[in-house]
């Protein structure tokens, strides 16, 4: 009689990650809806500070690096964004994307 051991075992290595991968798929997608968005306007700002962290990827070995910028609102107050395809250096101004949310929270990203 021939084994299930080899069925069950690439049965359970394929159900189980295929299980995994839809359960934080609902989990955490979960985009705004457009109900949920008040309003959405463009500001300006002043790029205060510029960092960028490195690190060895996990997967291939190579280093990467991300770059975000603290920019000083109109209002005074300071946010942190992603810096994607630019190069900022401090007292650049810059357009940011306000999106503002019916439970009060507001964020920004870098307009490009």
């Amino acid at each position: 009689m021939a084994s299930q051991y080899p069925h069950n075992f690439r049965l359970v290595r394929t159900i189980f990650p295929l299980l995994i991968l839809i359960v934080a798929v609902v989990f955490f997608w979960s985009p705004a809806k457009e109900s949920d968005i008040v309003s959405t306007q463009l500001v300006q700002g002043v790029v205060v500070e510029v960092n960028t962290g490195e690190a060895e990827s996990f997967r291939t070995g190579n280093q990467v690096s991300m770059t975000t910028a603290r920019i000083e609102l109109p209002s005074g107050e300071h946010t942190r964004v992603l810096v994607l395809r630019q190069s900022l250096t401090v007292g650049d101004r810059v357009t940011l994307t306000e999106t503002r949310f019916n439970d009060g929270q507001v964020k920004y990203r870098l307009g490009e």
